[in-house]
């Protein structure tokens, strides 16, 4: 489109828009308010509480302009008007699970999480059976980390409307945070299978059959992760190579470790982790090649000394080793811990 047919479209709009503005003058409350609900129904909720604030200064008292007003605040995401408008309604309908819910959430967001949690408990008694009510509350729980309450709100949620495809992935979220890994994969699995193509439920439940020690599971969804694409990332290449690790494929671990060092190369626990890999594969001339390189640029670590350190160590060269150990004691004192930790002299 060139730029005179764009000046000009935008300029026709310009001008349907002040036409617009000038025929909404002067109208009546009612005749406000309508074409409020208009707008509102339009998804225009900013223009919707423009004209409704006109209708407002006419008829102050109108619940029924306050109610409409409460829900264009709400759905254009200005809690800071809305909260008021529900607090004053919900004085008068203290079992509204609309306003009891909506209070929740957007007090979850806010400062005041205590209080979203206040108004999630007591929507809860009134035993909700609608799944967005649910949602919201249990929102309400997470944010102020009662996770088994969070749960027990997203499972009900789940059983009315199976077909949602976040509750699932919610539900896992509250689990991981409580390292009840079993269930989060459970929940992480579900989630994925009503969601096959989503990149980050995909490399969320990657992450979490790793801590569920179904290192196998995650590696097939680590290289799905990789041909999906948008998660080529450094973590990603790294969480790869620690479940090689613990399968004890080295060679793989070490291709993916050097493949997130191909994206951040001095990364100083990346190169650590490659170097160890090598120890564990037995390799510690490569192990200390790694660790040459690191010197070059961080010559006096004491973290990188002791690991250089520990090649000759795991390689049976104990005085050589302890060169290395007392070099990164002097540096790093707290280093010491390791001599009884990890080695044994």
């Amino acid at each position: 489109m060139n730029k005179i047919l764009l000046i000009f479209l935008l300029s026709a709009l310009c001008l349907q828009a002040d036409a617009q503005r000038k025929e909404d003058q002067n109208l009546s409350a009612e005749e406000y308010f309508l074409k409020a609900k208009k707008y509102a129904e339009s998804d225009n909720y900013t223009y919707a509480a423009t004209l409704l604030k006109r209708a407002m200064e006419q008829e102050p008292a109108n619940t029924e302009y306050e109610l409409l007003m409460a829900d264009l605040q709400y759905n254009r995401h200005a809690y800071f008007e809305a909260i008021p408008l529900y607090e004053k309604m919900l004085a008068s309908d203290s079992k509204n699970l609309v306003y009891l819910t909506r209070l929740s959430e957007m007090y979850s967001m806010s400062s005041q999480k205590r209080k979203g949690m206040e108004y999630a408990e007591r929507a809860m008694k009134l035993k909700p059976q609608n799944a967005t009510d649910l949602i919201r509350i249990a929102r309400a729980f997470y944010e102020v980390e009662h996770y088994p309450k969070a749960i027990e709100a997203y499972k009900q949620a789940e059983q009315i409307d199976a077909k949602n495809k976040d509750v699932p992935f919610k539900i896992a979220n509250c689990y991981q945070k409580l390292t009840n890994y079993r269930d989060a994969t459970l929940y992480f699995e579900k989630a994925l299978a009503l969601d096959p193509n989503n990149a980050t439920k995909m490399y969320e439940t990657a992450n979490s059959c790793y801590d569920a020690n179904q290192y196998q599971r995650a590696l097939e969804l680590y290289e799905m992760c990789e041909s999906e694409g948008s998660f080529v990332n450094k973590t990603m290449y790294e969480n790869w190579a620690m479940t090689y690790t613990q399968v004890k494929n080295y060679d793989k671990a070490i291709e993916k470790y050097e493949s997130a060092l191909s994206l951040s190369p001095f990364d100083k626990n990346l190169n650590l982790s490659l170097a160890e890999t090598y120890m564990q594969k037995g390799d510690y001339k490569k192990s200390r090649d790694v660790i040459d390189k690191l010197l070059e640029n961080i010559p006096e670590d004491g973290e990188i000394l002791y690991t250089y350190g520990m090649t000759y160590y795991k390689g049976g060269n104990t005085n050589k080793a302890e060169q290395y150990f007392n070099r990164a004691f002097e540096l790093d004192p707290s280093l010491k811990t390791l001599r009884y930790t990890k080695t044994s002299f």
